[in-house]
């Protein structure tokens, strides 16, 4: 995409009605990295789940790689890299790129959906705060994981009788999918009742370095989510910043999330401790793929006597322990963006709001308390795909009427049988076999 050159090569895409776009700049491509020009691959196959989940039709879809470079010389120096062969734009020349972008989407289609995917860790907060406000967009790697993983929690929690309010939480990894799902879990918590400040008091991030902490050096996206260090005053640690051991045991965590990266991060004393802090403890190893997992769903059942709340970011199969079956949830993204971006198109918001994000969230938890959490599967089957989708959808919409976001008019009250109706599914006409002779 020429950064001069935006509405020219838009106006050159075959289909004239664009209701929903997956852009990536491919830097941080599934915990994998930069993968230049190649990493179109991801919006692509987030389009197909629009399509086969989400009830939006192809041929209102629009997957977008935005070239800025890359900064593998293995690419910049194959022959066959069709990217730009030079390193990344920074700075301002790389949010004037992507202003084009933005501006010309918009221009052309001015009600299209914008879902951020896969960007570098620094530039996916300042883009989400950028864009928000100026059209319907969201970023899936910080709402999404958020809103997925609360969701969890959510339904982890009614199953051993609890409420949100009642959980201390730590999560390891401070990337955008740990902040996410930090901000969601103490918007979760100022939704159930408590102030914000109770809310941050209860919500504890670790990066490699350890517990965040407001007189520490780390990336400005990461402050907001630092504890002021008198609050760990009584605490006891060894170093200057609690590890996660520490944290757990010191803050007397009730739930574990991963989001690291980084496999066997929740080794035995880790999640022991977990298990000494609660007889049920709520333990989510959600990196993926399967070899970034932070723990084995087997060894935390065997550590934990069989009584852990397991969910991955990956699949798994069942568990069995003494006699007893522990099915795995896999808390997927794929539960949430379909149904939110589908609910925005719908509605014709302006803008996507986190009260939206947050309703999706919700919505999810409820369809697994309704059907699945009370035989131990945290998030529904991927099976349940479109049917999560429209529960999702149906209540995002509702959400943005209630925040006045939607500018369709004439919505009627059935707003559930009104997504059904609109839900896209692939009709095929039959094949006839045909004379040889």
């Amino acid at each position: 995409l020429n950064i001069d050159r935006a509405s020219q090569t838009l106006g050159c895409y075959p289909m004239e009605d664009v209701r929903m776009i997956v852009a990536t700049d491919s830097s941080a491509i599934l915990g994998i990295g930069d993968q230049g020009y190649g990493g179109l691959a991801i919006p692509i196959g987030k389009m197909a789940l629009y399509t086969v989940a989400g009830g939006v039709s192809p041929f209102h879809t629009m997957p977008v790689a935005l070239d800025v470079g890359t900064d593998r010389m293995d690419l910049i120096n194959d022959t066959n890299y069709l990217g730009v062969r030079q390193k990344r734009l920074r700075g301002e020349d790389y949010y004037k790129f992507l202003d084009n972008f933005v501006d010309a989407v918009w221009s052309r289609w001015p009600d299209a959906v914008i879902q951020w995917e896969d960007l570098s860790k620094t530039a996916a907060f300042t883009v989400l705060e950028r864009y928000r406000d100026r059209g319907p967009s969201f970023n899936d790697d910080i709402q999404g994981t958020g809103a997925v993983a609360l969701s969890g929690i959510l339904a982890a929690c009614h199953l051993r009788k609890e409420s949100l309010t009642d959980e201390v939480f730590v999560i390891h990894g401070a990337g955008a999918g740990g902040v996410g799902v930090a901000w969601a879990i103490r918007e979760g918590l100022v939704r159930a009742g408590l102030s914000r400040a109770e809310a941050q008091a209860r919500v504890f991030v670790l990066d490699s370095r350890g517990l965040l902490l407001k007189d520490r050096n780390m990336e400005a996206y990461k402050m907001e989510f630092a504890q002021e260090r008198a609050s760990i005053r009584g605490w006891e640690f060894e170093g200057d910043v609690p590890d996660l051991v520490e944290t757990i045991k010191n803050s007397g965590a009730t739930v574990l999330l991963g989001l690291s990266g980084q496999p066997g991060a929740f080794d035995e004393p880790v999640v022991r401790q977990m298990a000494d802090n609660h007889k049920w403890p709520i333990i989510f190893p959600l990196s993926n793929p399967t070899s970034s997992a932070e723990a084995m769903p087997v060894d935390i059942f065997r550590w934990t006597d069989g009584q852990a709340i397991v969910a991955t970011g990956s699949p798994f199969e069942p568990v069995m322990m003494r006699g007893v079956t522990h099915p795995i949830g896999q808390g997927n993204n794929a539960f949430i963006f379909p149904g939110l971006g589908f609910g925005a198109i719908l509605s014709d918001a302006k803008s996507i709001t986190d009260n939206m994000v947050l309703e999706a969230s919700q919505a999810l938890a409820d369809y697994s308390i309704e059907r699945y959490v009370e035989g131990g599967l945290i998030y529904p089957p991927v099976s349940d795909l479109q049917e999560t989708s429209i529960r999702v959808a149906t209540r995002v919409l509702q959400q943005a009427i209630k925040d006045g976001v939607a500018r369709r008019e004439n919505i009627p009250e059935d707003i559930e049988a009104f997504v059904r109706d609109r839900f896209w599914h692939p009709t095929y006409l039959p094949f006839v076999r045909g004379r040889l002779d």
